[in-house]
């Protein structure tokens, strides 16, 4: 394809009539081309090489502290939500090494017995009251509380940071897809939400409790090159990305599940399928559409050469269900990673040096969260009302799911 002439196919994915499916949308665009032009410098990868290649490359950067971003022109660094989401090395690797050591599979699977007890709680209470939305009673409460907990964020402050991560979350769409309205209220929402963890780090360093936000007071304390606004922006960034997506794959995981009635069946008949059915549903419903990413330097990719300050949309959406990568993409089959060999891997949880942090520990909340509520709740069904979804376009997700747990 020529890429300086007009695209003969549109790409209108992201068109609020298909945002409760914009899969056949894409594979539109992936069938026409690899890369699609969106503007000057800036085009979709939308195939599975192509994103692989772009997602494990570490000379596809972000570009903010360089101001060469294309898709945020102008926009300062600590304006841009995601803390070392949008940094590139060396201050990507200084944030993380600082992280890790408590994301271990060790310190991850103590975890176990708290998220069980959780869920257990739960659907005990979602149960009885027998018809339910599942985002609201059962999907976010689950993952906010985790999620805080795991922080040390105060139960009595949650409604404060679900209201100031809704903002942030909206404000992570493309700046040239956002309302004037969504943009005036995305930085104010995270400066507030960056001063509160500044006054809750603050009590932590004065009262230091078992959780995580004490633990790097202690490792700051300790000589640790973490400042205050890089610690404040890291605490709004764990705060979102463990809650926010996890709870997007657990209701949208649910509502894959009901439209594949033989895959609830399967899971209940062999649930040591489980933890792979869990990337299949990453899989097949990503809670991040797409990410983006900047040529740090010249870079080649599918005959075309990106020069410096370039970039490419990668649709994580898009190429996990490359036909190429996956047979039979748009199935849900929740043994296609119990297979020898596995599927190969799917984006959801990104690739290379900003491959998600919490992983293991948010496919564990989603393996105990759905194989909990199938075997609890054996009538598990829609109710008839249609699920609702987010107005945006990077997170995708259901804002309410009304189901029926009892005949």
């Amino acid at each position: 394809m020529d890429v300086s002439a007009t695209p003969e196919v549109v790409f209108d994915a992201f068109h609020p009539r298909y945002r409760s499916n914009p899969y056949p949308r894409y594979a539109l665009v992936r069938d026409y081309t690899p890369l699609y032009p969106m503007g000057p410098g800036m085009f979709l990868a939308t195939r599975y090489q192509e994103c692989s290649t772009v997602l494990t490359d570490p000379a596809w950067g972000h570009g903010y502290e360089d101001g060469i971003n294309p898709f945020r022109p102008g926009v300062a660094p600590d304006e841009v939500p995601g803390s070392m989401l949008r940094m590139d090395p060396s201050d990507h690797s200084r944030i993380r090494g600082m992280v890790n050591k408590f994301f271990t599979p060790r310190n991850v699977d103590k975890m176990k017995p708290h998220i069980e007890a959780r869920v257990a709680e739960l659907l005990e209470k979602v149960v009885a009251a027998g018809e339910i939305d599942l985002m609201a009673e059962f999907a976010r409460p689950l993952t906010l509380s985790i999620t805080a907990e795991l922080l040390g964020v105060p139960v009595e402050d949650y409604p404060l940071v679900m209201a100031w991560s809704a903002e942030i979350v909206r404000g992570t769409d493309p700046d040239i897809l956002q309302t004037p309205e969504n943009l005036a209220r995305r930085l104010p929402a995270l400066r507030e939400f960056e001063a509160y963890f500044a006054d809750l780090v603050a009590r932590k360093r004065k009262e230091p409790a078992d959780d995580l936000l004490s633990d790097l007071c202690a490792a700051q304390r300790d000589g640790a090159d973490l400042g205050d606004a890089d610690f404040h922006a890291l605490a709004t960034l764990l705060l979102i990305g463990g809650y926010e997506t996890t709870a997007d794959v657990i209701g949208k995981g649910v509502l894959a599940l009901l439209r594949n009635p033989g895959q609830i069946a399967l899971w209940r008949e062999q649930p040591d399928l489980a933890p792979y059915a869990v990337d299949e549903l990453l899989r097949y419903e990503p809670p991040v559409q797409f990410t983006t990413r900047v040529a740090l330097e010249e870079r080649e990719l599918s005959g075309r050469t990106f020069t410096r300050g370039e970039g490419v949309v990668v649709m994580i959406a898009s190429a996990n269900r490359d036909p190429e990568a996956y047979p039979d993409p748009d199935r849900l089959d929740i043994t296609r990673y119990a297979a020898r060999p596995p599927a190969v891997r799917h984006f959801s949880l990104s690739g290379g040096i900003h491959f998600c942090l919490g992983a293991r520990l948010g496919r564990m909340e989603i393996e105990h969260a759905v194989d909990a509520l199938l075997r609890r709740a054996p009538a598990l069904a829609l109710t008839g009302t249609e699920p609702t979804w987010r107005q945006t376009i990077a997170f995708h997700g259901l804002t309410s799911l009304p189901v029926r747990l009892r005949d």
